[in-house]
Formats: C-alpha cells, sequence, structure tokens
C-alpha cells in the first residue's frame, strides 16, 4: 500500500490527537537535516514531551511500517495582509488620508459620474481635511501617521467633496455681514479691541462626510480586505447584520443597524461641531475605531449600505451616511467588478 493512501486511511484518527493540526507527506528530518525519506508528518502547535501527554496522544514512530515525523507550527490562522503597510495595487480597508491628516481608510472604489474617473471613496475628514484642502492635493497610502510621505507614498489626488456645513463657522449670510460691519464701526472709532463676526449659530443638517480621491486604476483593487468586492447598494433596514473592514479595528461583523433616519450632534471634529440628518445607527461594542473613518459598511451578503464616519466614545454605536445619498451627493457609482 502506497504512503498516501495508508495516510488518508489514519488522516481522521491522527486530526482527533491533541495538539494536531495537520497531516501530510514530507521528507524526514533527522538531526535538523531533511533526509530523502518519505514520511507521513503531523503538524503539531508545540511539542510536548512524551511524559506530558496523555497515552492518546503520544504519536505513534510508524504506522504500518511508514515512519512519522514532527513538526512544530503553532496555531494556524488565515494570514492577512497589513492595513497600514503601502500597497500597490491598494485595496480598500486599508490606511489612507490627505497629506495633513493623521490616518483613515479607504472605504471603497467608485467612478466618478462626471468624467468615468476612478477613486477611493473616503470621508471628507479623511481626504479633504474637514474643508480646509484644496482640489488636486496629495492623498496618502497609507496615511501620514502610519508613515507616508507625498514623496513616496501619494496614491491619487483630491477629486471633490461634499462640504461639512459646521456651527459657528463663518456666516455668509449678506444681512449679517452688513450689520456686523455697521456696528464695528463705533467699536474701532473709540479704539475697542472687541469686533463682531457673524457666525451660523443653529445647525444646518448635513448628510453625508464624502470625498473622491482621483487614482490610476493599476494603483487600486476594488477588493475590500477580508470581504471582497461589493455586489452592489441595498436600503439599510432595522435589525439587519452589517460588516466593515477598516485601518484600526480591521474586519468586524455582526454590527446591528438599530437606527435609521437618525438626527445627531454636535459631531465633534477636532474643535469644530457639525449636526447631521437622515443616518444610520449601528450597535456593537469595538465594531468601530478611530481611523476606521472612511470604511464601507455592508451586510452579510456583500451589498453596500452605508459610509462610516463618526462613533461614540463608549464605542457602542457607529454612525453611517446612508449608500446611496452618499453616492449622489458624491456624483459617483459604487465598483462592483
Amino acid at each position: 500500500m502506497k504512503i498516501e493512501e495508508i495516510r488518508r486511511m489514519h488522516e481522521a484518527r491522527l486530526l482527533r490527537i491533541a495538539n494536531v493540526v495537520g497531516v501530510m507527506i514530507g521528507y524526514k528530518i533527522t538531526g535538523g537535516d531533511m533526509t530523502r525519506a518519505l514520511s507521513i508528518v503531523l503538524l503539531v502547535e508545540k511539542k510536548i514531551k512524551e511524559q506530558d501527554l496523555k497515552k492518546q496522544d503520544i504519536i505513534p514512530t510508524k504506522i504500518e511500517d511508514e515512519m512519522t515525523d514532527v513538526i512544530e507550527v503553532g496555531k494556524l490562522r488565515a494570514l492577512q495582509i497589513d492595513k497600514k503597510a503601502r500597497h500597490r495595487p491598494c485595496p480598500m480597508g486599508t490606511s489612507g488620508g490627505h497629506y495633513l491628516v493623521t490616518a483613515g481608510t479607504n472605504g471603497e472604489l467608485l467612478r466618478d459620474k462626471r468624467a468615468g474617473k476612478i477613486c477611493i471613496g473616503t470621508n471628507n475628514h479623511v481626504g479633504a481635511n474637514s474643508n480646509d484642502a484644496q482640489i488636486g492635493d496629495p492623498y496618502l497610502q497609507p496615511a501620514a501617521y502610519d508613515g507616508g510621505t507625498v514623496q513616496d507614498d501619494t496614491i491619487g489626488h483630491l477629486l471633490r467633496f461634499v462640504p461639512i456645513n459646521f456651527t459657528l463657522d463663518p456666516s455668509e449670510c449678506a444681512a449679517a455681514r452688513f450689520w456686523s460691519g455697521i456696528y464695528n464701526v463705533p467699536a474701532k472709532a473709540f479704539g475697542r479691541m472687541t469686533r463682531l463676526k457673524p457666525v451660523v449659530a443653529y445647525p444646518v443638517y448635513n448628510q453625508v462626510d464624502g470625498a473622491l480621491i482621483e487614482v490610476a486604476e493599476n494603483d487600486v483593487s476594488p477588493n475590500i480586505v477580508d470581504i471582497g468586492v461589493p455586489k452592489g447598494v441595498r436600503h439599510a433596514e432595522l435589525d439587519m447584520l452589517v460588516q466593515k473592514s477598516g485601518r484600526t479595528s480591521c474586519h468586524t461583523v455582526d454590527g446591528v443597524v438599530t437606527g435609521i433616519d437618525a438626527t445627531v450632534g454636535p459631531v465633534g471634529y477636532g474643535g469644530r461641531f457639525a449636526y447631521f440628518s437622515d443616518q444610520i445607527i449601528i450597535t456593537k461594542e469595538g465594531f468601530s475605531a478611530g481611523g476606521d473613518s472612511g470604511s464601507l459598511i455592508l451586510d452579510n451578503e456583500g451589498y453596500a449600505v452605508g459610509k462610516l464616519f463618526a462613533g461614540s466614545d463608549a464605542q457602542n454605536i457607529t454612525i453611517a451616511n446612508p449608500i446611496q445619498i452618499y453616492l449622489d451627493q458624491l456624483e459617483a457609482n459604487l465598483v462592483t467588478e
């Protein structure tokens, strides 16, 4: 009987031995040197002295006259890419950001409706520095916080973004600007240092925190790490289970949509604050963390439902823009192939 047949006959029994994680045919190693003698090789998490093993867990030196060998390999796990490293072509779910931003997530590939350009989709606060960027600014992969530099790691450039309306930002109201100017005349005449400045005092609700980063098609992949290529878009529904792949907390699953059509605020942006309407609320502790902003949120079948942009200090809720509103305001389509 051939050694391959013997291995197959005994495989199930051998895999039940404690500490064994694999069985294969290979050359026997003796004294650290590989011989040319075939053997039935058992892969174990850790080599343990025979006297410390139960009788049924001792690996025989021979099986039906075929020699055995034991190789220590540790625990087996699916290998993942380093999301904070540089990748070309770059899959989605990895580190990226405007060159003046710490770090966020490359969410998905989008096709610009205006000119058909391929773009990385992310948040305004990741790709456009919370409104403070200029069109054409460099976008890094990996992000600056993860070691990316403009010289070596620019993967694309800001194409456009949806501006965020912040409270207490300067007001563009003509009447407010006129009257503040009138009241500032006597203050200046009397040498006062204080001036009136019109600001947005009441919330102007946003729906989207989004930006498009133009990239070369050969430098990116539509594949989202640990998830795959999105299949399309769907509306979020209450009790829907969702997943995401982000730079910081990687692949998280079984988030539960506990709120739709939510109005939230103030959402903090490093000293500035904004309000949002029509949002999706996902509940699960640890579903997202800082640096995951920009991640695409998908249902368990791989359909996109939202765009992650915020969360709570307690890390028990995640907030997302509805995917179709996000795509419509960015004037883009999701790449699904």
